[in-house]
């Protein structure tokens, strides 16, 4: 029964659930809302308001229990449907607080609801587009707050999977339908006041492999003045067809004929003339154009805005969770040689443009489009929880042929832009670009094979840029044809190196170039070791490393940034001779060099000048080192920076402490990870924040990428071609999205640029796959997903006019099988396991920076397998040892196997302490009761739905096997949760089961004095049918002298139960609520169980967090 006088009550603090629907609506102030389904809420953001994430503006509840699935706005009234359920809502209620009663009216519907749309002209009146191929009209009366719906119309009753309406006149409507079976129809469908409407099919196209996921019309002006309308359709084959529904003469007079005939296709019947062949009344049954995209499944597509003649851009949408956008070139010509004897159906191609990767794991679940002046916004939500705003131009930029894509130049290009006309444009076939390097934002500097310089002055983003043809002497010219590197050391200055060993610098406001240093050897690369940054206001001495081919040391230089001259020369000693270095940054006094083949060379300065080694080490890398730049300070703190940050080919970042003792340098590893971009490198930066950032860039395939790792959100993607080519970038450390990246491809200077994000995020995300498994240390919370990654989160608290969120403060992706349990042992240590016999220990550290993210790295790797290291290590627990030495780790095995090992941290070492063996059924949970003789008594759960007690006894040798202490069945099916608090000298075990029930088992000592008692089960409880579904998660807490168990379902409920103590009676249901979290995996609890407030978080498709009160 319900406990009714419990007073704690659970309170939704924060939603990470699947976007499942999103509109756009400029409100007449001018600001933006974006109002997004998550589950059965409508919660409403305000975008481009100046900050890097969308404001919170409000959250309603519209229906109970159901997720709502679309969302139409039109003239400041909202249409909300989910399942067969719709509502109207007010915008303007929405956008302010604290409005009691949003929802003006609610209604359901007769079937599943695909679509709906307010006239145009009245937005009390829209259609509903249903799962059956039915238009249902409705109405909305301002004056009764109701809503009426009309009998549903209908040529046919195929299955849908998607549908979408338009409005053509103010009483009729176009129905497009993908079905079930691959096909596509369309008809219209006109309303009659006061009676049934009528029906008219118009076309029945064929051609998908697969069910129809998505459907968009669109009505197109060509070149010639004529009108056309067109439909886009996509499907599980992956990919988008583009079909021609303009209704012309020759169509209309073949319908004439025939008005009453239908087409059936899939299921259901046909109400008139089911069997009719309606193939001769279609209107061409081969599409316009058809393209294969995305890596999966597509579930949406739309039509974007015109860019150039009879073009137009087209977005798709897929489980990929990436937006593709699509260049569609329609052309109704008649071909050459043919007359022209009247309208032709249309053609066109379709071409790839560009790819979104803004949301992390699987499905773009919704999407919508707002259609502006200057610009289209497009608004994304993903399985992921996050919503993205993407902001396109209307127009196509002419010499890219694609929305801000590159500008492409060959030398010819760059001779015609000269601003001098005095100055020989002529070139020879020969000539071509050869390195080059940006001075500040607005300036790159460029050579050629032929030794010209060349200064490129670059306006705003997309525009032509003028050029500047530098003098060079003549006695320099020649050395010029043999330059291999230019590189930017400041804002207004460059250093040249040539294959013959000579160093150039130039500066930009004065023009000159001048020879500063001789090298003995070709030039390989320079490094600039002073301005990561390129700060402006940087001192006016540039430190520069500069590599020699075939040999290990390298040369230092010290320049000063407007004349030139040589402040200080030295060079590297004593290193390897096969040590090749690639990068190269300083800490302090140090100088830190990187090798191709992933060894670290820590140097220090000799009285000469020179640098020696005093500390060389093999990374956990054996690829190239690509970038070396310390952490920010701490602010406040008097001590220099003591970290290091170090890229690699790899596809990973390591951060490293340098600790400086009397006699000696050690290098510590504090952090390693990967991030998703990979699988290479290529540099990073910190933002000028006032809590820096981590930005990374690198390579994907073909893709040059930027990536905000603080955030885990991809700032801009650029595709060059891949990694192996020359480039250059530039960036501001304090605006995002700010850069120009320049390559070289096929001879070609390529330049990409922004001054700015194109694209923010509204809301932040979490994992885009299920998460399997919770940890909570009070502080952070650990979150593992079937994406094999691991996250650790901050969680912040609901504060004043602002709502609960979680920031992501480390992220590993180490296993290659999904996540099966994490579990704290205090704040620094962390333990994962997973298929395939994985089984990690993470070191968790804070680092002395402003950079705020934790040092997270992989201690220890479980290497005692089987043979086959094909089992799951399904549960395991972790104390530590009674003797301070290492950690006791327990595992429950999938093949019923119960091992016990001592971990400890030097060295990462297992060693087997204790073995033993259950029955057939898989372990499920173990957890540690007490210790004896250094070895833990423990308890098991199992698919059996059995508690066993296990003790320990000497084996062979040094070790001991496990002896089953006592067995108690509790539930009928496999026990999936477990969780147990102290209850005097005993335990309250609360368990969750596949046979839908909780029980209380309550443990308790046996006589035998403190140190050599066992434990036995003393009674239990059990409330059969507590939940609907298989019971995921359950948690025991104490809210005073209380106990109480929560438990959460498959079925998307979560229970809040009274547990019995030993002279109380059963288990009571004290509350109950309902989740946005399917699927739910785990549960866990932050901040204080006893008293005070407490967050419990739910987790699965999804995350929630209530809190407790």
């Amino acid at each position: 029964m319900v406990h009714t006088t419990n007073q704690t009550r659970l309170k939704r603090e924060l939603s990470q659930v699947p976007i499942t629907a999103l509109a756009l609506s400029r409100a007449p102030s001018g600001k933006l809302f974006v109002l997004a389904g998550e589950d059965s809420d409508l919660a409403v953001y305000e975008a481009k308001n100046g900050q890097h994430k969308g404001r919170f503006v409000s959250r309603v509840s519209v229906f109970t229990d159901q997720p709502i699935h679309g969302i139409h706005v039109r003239h400041g009234r909202v249409l909300v449907w989910g399942s067969c359920h719709v509502a109207v809502l007010s915008v303007e209620d929405l956008t302010r607080k604290n409005v009691s009663t949003p929802v003006m009216a609610r209604a359901t519907a007769p079937d599943w609801i695909y679509h709906g749309a307010f006239l145009e002209a009245d937005s009390s009146v829209a259609v509903l587009a249903t799962a059956h191929n039915e238009v249902i009209p409705l109405k909305y009366s301002p004056h009764t707050g109701e809503i009426t719906l009309g009998a549903a119309i209908a040529p046919s009753r195929p299955m849908l999977y998607s549908a979408h309406l338009t409005w053509i006149s103010n009483d009729t409507v176009l129905v497009a339908g993908g079905t079930v079976f691959g096909h596509v129809v369309v008809w219209k469908c006109r309303l009659a006041e006061g009676s049934k409407g009528t029906t008219e099919t118009l076309f029945n196209f064929e051609g998908h492999e697969g069910s129809i996921f998505g459907v968009d019309i669109c009505t197109v002006t060509l070149s010639d003045g004529s009108v056309a309308r067109i439909l886009a359709s996509c499907s599980d084959d992956r990919t988008i067809r583009i079909w021609d529904v303009t209704e012309r003469e020759d169509h209309v007079q073949a319908q004439s004929s025939r008005s009453n005939e239908v087409i059936n296709t899939g299921f259901g019947g046909n109400d008139i003339n089911s069997d009719v062949d309606v193939q001769d009344s279609n209107q061409g049954s081969t599409p316009i154009t058809a393209v294969m995209g995305h890596a999966s499944r597509i579930w949406g597509v739309k039509f974007g805005p015109s860019c150039g003649e009879n073009a137009l851009s087209v977005y798709s949408f897929g489980e990929d969770a990436t937006t593709q956008r699509w260049r569609l070139q329609l052309s109704h010509a008649a071909p050459a040689g043919e007359a022209d004897l009247g309208p032709r159906p249309l053609t066109g191609t379709m071409s790839h443009s560009k790819t979104f990767s803004l949301h992390n794991g699987k499905h773009l679940w919704s999407r919508a489009m707002l259609f502006e002046d200057s610009s289209v916004l497009i608004a994304t939500g993903g399985a992921d929880s996050q919503i993205c705003l993407i902001e396109e131009p209307t127009l196509l930029d002419k010499r890219s042929n694609s929305f801000g894509g590159p500008m492409n130049l060959d030398i010819d290009d760059i001779l015609k832009g000269l601003t001098d006309a005095a100055t020989p444009t002529t070139t020879s076939a020969e000539e071509i670009i050869s390195r080059y390097d940006f001075l500040s934002h607005d300036h790159i500097l460029v050579t050629t094979s032929h030794g010209r310089l060349l200064l490129g002055y670059l306006k705003e983003p997309h525009t032509s840029p003028g050029w500047e043809q530098i003098d060079v002497p003549q006695e320099l010219q020649g050395d010029l044809k043999l330059c291999y590197v230019v590189k930017s050391i400041a804002a207004a200055a460059a250093l040249l190196g040539t294959t013959s060993g000579n160093i150039y610098h130039f500066n930009l406001s004065s023009r000159k170039i001048k020879h500063v240093a001789s090298m003995p050897g070709k030039i390989t690369n320079i490094d600039c070791l002073s301005n990561q940054t390129r700060d402006e206001s940087s001192a006016p001495l540039a430190e520069a490393l500069v590599y020699l081919h075939g040999r290990a040391d390298s040369h230092y230089l010290s320049i000063d940034i407007f004349t030139g001259d040589v402040h200080s020369q030295g060079r590297t000693k004593g290193l390897d001779p096969r040590f090749v270095p690639t990068a190269a940054g300083k800490v302090n006094d140090l100088l830190i060099v990187g090798s191709r083949h992933g060894w670290l060379s820590i140097l220090d300065r000799e009285n000469d000048g020179s640098y020696r080694p005093i500390l060389d080490i093999a990374t956990r890398s054996r690829d190239t080192i690509t970038a070396i730049l310390p952490l920010p300070l701490k602010s406040g703190s008097q001590k220099a920076s003591c970290y290091i940050l170090v890229t690699s080919r790899d596809g990973k970042y390591r951060i490293y402490e340098v600790e400086r003792q009397p006699e000696s340098i050690l290098l510590h590893l504090r952090h390693e990870t990967s991030p998703p971009f990979g699988p290479m490198i290529a540099g990073a930066w910190f933002t000028q924040d006032a809590v820096p950032e981590l930005v990374l860039y690198g390579f994907r395939s073909k893709d040059f990428v930027i990536w905000n790792e603080t955030r885990r959100e991809e700032l801009a993607t650029i595709e060059c071609g891949g990694a192996h080519r020359t480039f250059q970038l530039t960036y501001s450390a304090s605006i995002p999205g700010r850069y120009r990246f320049a390559f070289t491809k096929t001879s070609r200077l390529s330049i990409s640029s922004s001054d700015q994000l194109m694209h923010e995020w509204i809301k932040a995300g979490i994992h885009g796959r299920e998460i399997r498994t919770l940890s909570s240390n009070g502080r952070y919370i650990a979150t593992g997903a079937e994406d094999t990654s691991i996250r650790i989160w901050e969680y912040q608290p609901p504060g004043e006019g602002a709502q609960a969120g979680m920031r992501c403060v480390a992220a590993m992706k180490t296993h290659i099988t999904g996540l099966q349990k994490l579990v704290w042992l205090g704040e620094n240590y962390l333990f994962s396991s997973a298929g395939n016999e994985e089984f990690f220990v993470w070191r968790v550290r804070n680092l002395e920076s402003d950079y705020t993210g934790l040092a997270v790295v992989c201690e220890g790797v479980f290497t005692d397998k089987s043979a086959d290291a094909d089992l799951r290590i399904m549960d395991f627990d972790v104390c530590r040892s009674d003797d301070g030495h290492g950690v006791i780790v327990t595992m429950g095995f999938s093949n019923s196997v119960l091992r016990t090992y001592r971990y400890t941290s030097d060295g990462g070492r297992f060693e087997l302490l204790v073995k033993g063996i259950y029955t057939g059924a898989c372990l499920t949970q173990t957890r540690h009761l007490s210790m004896r003789d250094q070895l833990p008594l423990v308890l098991t759960a199992s698919t059996d739905g059995h508690l066993v007690l296990w003790r320990t006894e000497p084996d062979e040798g040094a070790q001991h096997k496990y002896v089953l202490e006592q067995v108690v069945r509790l539930h009928q099916n496999s026990i999936k949760s477990l969780d147990m608090i102290k209850s005097g000298e005993g335990y309250q075990v609360f368990t969750g089961s596949d046979d839908n029930s909780v029980g209380v088992t309550l443990l308790g000592r046996t006589s035998g004095g403190t140190e050599y008692a066992s434990w036995t089960f003393l009674r239990r409880s059990i409330a059969r049918r507590a939940h609907a579904a298989a019971i995921a998660g359950v948690l025991l807490v104490r809210r005073g002298s209380d106990v109480l168990g929560i438990s959460v379902s498959n079925d998307q409920r979560v229970k809040l139960w009274k547990v019995p103590s030993a002279e109380e009676g059963n288990i009571e249901l004290i509350r109950r609520e309902c989740i946005g979290v399917a699927d739910a995996g785990d549960i866990a609890t932050i901040g204080g169980l006893e008293s005070g407030p407490a967050t419990v978080v739910f987790a699965g498709v999804g995350l929630e967090a209530w809190g407790l009160e």
